[in-house]
């Protein structure tokens, strides 16, 4: 069976979400992991981290934070979604870290750090590459 959904519908809905991502991001994996080397006795707190994507994207709104306690201590975390154009060929997985870079309509939001928690996929008619996201504030 083929889709009722035409290429140029497709490509109609792709090029209109895509207009509306005024922010930049960058999307990086770390390829080493987080600790403490025994043979050089470095401790390496963040790793190597490789640009999985740079560009533009949308940071839908978020939410207020939620508290969770480890410890003695309050941690306040948010939950939002952010989308990248549809046609990006970078591979998104859970864990890879997101750094807003620009954000003109919100200045606050600029240097935030996300971490990608879930990938949105199926659909038909998918707009855009679409994460689940949470930060740590």
């Amino acid at each position: 069976m083929t889709s009722p959904i035409t290429a140029e519908a497709r490509a109609f809905v792709r090029n209109r979400a895509t207009e509306v991502m005024e922010y930049t991001c960058r999307i990086t994996r770390r390829s080493l992991p987080e600790g403490y080397d025994e043979d050089t006795l470095v401790y390496t707190p963040d790793g190597l981290a490789e640009v999985i994507y740079e560009g533009v994207c949308r940071l839908w709104e978020v939410s207020g934070a939620a508290t969770v306690v480890v410890g003695d201590t309050d941690i306040y975390q948010q939950t939002t979604q952010l989308s990248i154009p549809w046609d990006t060929t970078a591979l998104i997985m859970r864990y890879d870290e997101v750094e807003i870079l620009t954000a003109p309509t919100d200045s606050q939001e600029v240097g935030k750090r996300y971490e990608i928690q879930t990938v949105a996929k199926a659909g038909e008619l998918r707009a855009t590459r679409r994460f689940e996201v949470t930060g740590v504030m």
